[in-house]
């Protein structure tokens, strides 16, 4: 079978480097984090009064429509953590039929941060460097009395692509929560 996710094997470059740390944060974090930018979800409501998004940064939710029916502004609420709140008319939690019944819903919003973070492009930097540092995923090298030992998240594991515990800690203060 042919390789569909990687088609080849040629030397990458620092801009190569940078692209796959960014995906492999972007993946740890599971949203894109940065830059702000607009974007349309289709989500299914289960009937609770609360559906979430996939970001913990959004700053405008610009329509809601349920089932084809465009909301009024008054009938949901939103917070920057990404979750959409159904009101009755009165502003009020709507627990009548449901919340968000099971309907197809459609959000249009704006999310994430206007600039990375700079702790979060530490962490791209830090991925990259490794990976330029230690292109073989080495744990240790030896030139004669010479030795270099390479980052390490397990004995004898010194994976160039991998987070290190230290970036999990601060990554995770990006990271969406396992939600239902």
């Amino acid at each position: 079978m042919a390789a569909e996710l990687a088609t080849t094997i040629a030397p990458v470059d620092d801009a190569a480097r940078l692209l796959q740390a960014e995906g492999i944060v972007r993946g740890y974090c599971s949203w894109h984090i940065a830059p702000s930018r607009a974007d349309s979800v289709t989500v299914r409501g289960n009937g609770s009064a609360v559906i979430t998004l996939r970001s913990l940064h959004v700053t405008d939710v610009t329509s809601v429509t349920c089932d084809g029916t465009l909301l009024d502004s008054s009938n949901y609420a939103w917070s920057e953590a990404g979750v959409l709140t159904r009101l009755c008319g009165d502003g009020t939690l709507s627990h009548h039929r449901g919340g968000w019944w099971e309907s197809e819903i459609v959000v249009e919003f704006t999310h994430g941060y206007a600039e990375v973070p700079a702790e979060v492009t530490g962490i791209v930097q830090a991925i990259a460097q490794r990976a330029a540092d230690n292109p073989g995923s080495r744990p240790r090298t030896q030139d004669g009395p010479f030795a270099d030992t390479f980052s390490q998240i397990g004995f004898n594991q010194a994976p160039a692509w991998g987070l290190l515990d230290a970036e999990k800690e601060i990554a995770s203060r990006y990271k969406l929560p396992t939600r239902a």
